[in-house]
Formats: structure tokens, sequence, C-alpha cells
């Protein structure tokens, strides 16, 4: 595998779980709680979310903190530095899908009638 390989795979590798480009996403604008993340990201389980939140603030992406406009102990999780330093690439790659949507769905299609035949 060539160098870009290695470094698109330890790309996907941070990014690439089902929920995770969502959950970064959630936490662009600022800091959120447990509860409020797992109302934003509808159809996520708790296990799944603890999981993509342990996993992201393993790698850097993300931090918590107590929460203090609460009185409780709310843990508020938001983007670190590393975090935010993706918003570029991640707004290119949508860029790039934005702009090729048309072409992948003709290609798929193309693809699909041939297995077909």
């Amino acid at each position: 595998m060539n160098v870009y390989g290695k470094q698109a795979s330890a790309f996907v590798g941070l990014i690439g779980g089902r929920w995770t480009l969502m959950m970064l996403t959630e936490l662009g604008p600022g800091g959120r709680r447990y509860q409020d993340l797992h109302a934003a990201l509808e159809g996520i389980s708790h296990k799944v979310l603890t999981d993509t939140l342990r996993r992201a603030e393993r790698d850097g992406l993300i931090g918590r903190s107590l929460d203090s406009a609460r009185i409780d102990r709310a843990q508020l999780y938001e983007l670190t530095e590393l975090g935010r330093s993706l918003e570029e690439p991640l707004a290119a790659l949508g860029r790039w899908v934005d702009d090729n949507a048309d072409r992948v769905k003709v290609a798929q299609r193309s693809w699909d009638d041939r297995a077909l035949s």
C-alpha cells in the first residue's frame, strides 16, 4: 500500500464510523450535552453514542468537561482544536459529493443494469 493509501485508511479510521461525522457536525457550533447529542442524532442507541464519543475523545477529536451552566454534573462535549481542523477537509469532501452526486448515480445505475443482465 502506498503512502496515500495508508493516509486514507487512517483518515477513514478516524471518521469512518456510521455516526462519527454526524456527531462531529453536531458539535461544530459549540459544546453539547450527551442527552442533546442523543436527541439530535435520531436513531442512535445510547451504547453506540457512548462508544462513538469515547473513540473520538481517544483520537483527540473531542473533549469533555463539566458544564458550568448546570448545577448537576452534566458533561459537555466539544470539538478540540484537532477536531476543528477537520472542518475544511470535510467541507471539501461535502463539496465533492455535491459536485459529483449525479455522476455517481449514473455510474450506479449503469452498474446495476449490467449486473441484472
